[in-house]
């Protein structure tokens, strides 16, 4: 996903939108063992290598916000590409990731 293209949201943003609307999905791009580690409390894993099937088997009548996310924007932006490319749309890359996450001081699970 290029700058271009690349739709991002900040932490603080996302933490309200988490807040306000239970129908944000938040896929955590890592791998297992680092999910493990910490994670945003409800993101849900899906490592880069599982994202196209993830893709293929989500409901595309679901046209909810979808944020993607890793450990700091690299793997959070290659998400965003699987899944846009599978035809979800409205989807952010959340800036900084994990790393940001903690920075603000936000819960991790």
């Amino acid at each position: 996903m290029n700058e271009r293209s690349a739709r991002y949201v900040v932490v603080n943003d996302l933490e309200r939108l988490l807040c306000e609307d239970s129908a944000v999905m938040l896929v955590d791009a890592r791998t297992a063992e680092e999910f493990d580690e910490g994670h945003v409390p409800g993101a849900v894993n899906v490592p880069i290598a599982d994202l196209t099937e993830f893709a293929e088997s989500r409901d595309k009548t679901n046209d909810g916000l979808v944020v993607t996310m890793c450990g700091s924007t690299g793997r959070g932006e290659k998400a965003a590409e699987v899944l846009c490319s599978h035809g979800v749309e409205n989807v952010l890359v959340l800036q900084g990731g994990l790393k940001a996450w903690r920075k603000e001081g936000l819960p991790v699970a």
